[in-house]
């Protein structure tokens, strides 16, 4: 076997190997459990951006949580601000957000984290974002998603 051959066998076997040893979509929620992406898998899931000093994002909480209360999609708040567990648990708990909330998004995620809040986004039950919305979510909003994505 020549070189040339020799070479590209070493690099088609490191190519493959490396194939599929990227880095899962993860986050870590106020209690500390840690979630990936596929755990989602077969489910709709709503990822909303927030931050306490955002007001529109505190204006929308209630329609989330009554989003997360019924059967329909998964619903995930992430903190747009890096805050340590504790600060996270005490939002929860002043805010009364009944859906869990993240810390932030590690890994290969289906969508950038956002420059404005607040933002929502839709990801599909394969895991791919087919919607997002920039600003405060209305009834509306989430009606038409329903209408669109998750039916009844």
């Amino acid at each position: 076997m020549g070189k040339q051959q020799s070479l590209f066998l070493a690099v088609s076997f490191l190519a493959t190997s490396l194939a599929g040893c990227g880095d899962a979509a993860t986050l870590t929620l106020s209690d500390g459990e840690r979630r990936e992406l596929s755990d989602y898998r077969g489910q709709w899931l709503v990822v909303n951006y927030f931050a306490e000093w955002c007001a529109p994002c505190l204006r929308e909480m209630p329609l989330l949580n009554e989003l997360n209360d019924i059967e329909g999609p998964e619903v995930l708040a992430v903190s747009f601000d890096s805050l340590p567990p504790a600060e996270l648990k005490r939002l929860k708990t002043d805010y009364r957000m009944t859906m869990p909330v993240a810390a932030g998004l590690e890994g290969p995620w289906p969508f950038e984290t956002p420059r404005a809040l607040p933002t929502t986004m839709v990801i599909n039950p394969s895991g791919k974002l087919v919607d997002s919305h920039q600003g405060e979510l209305k009834a509306e909003d989430l009606a038409r998603w329903q209408d669109i994505y998750w039916g009844d």
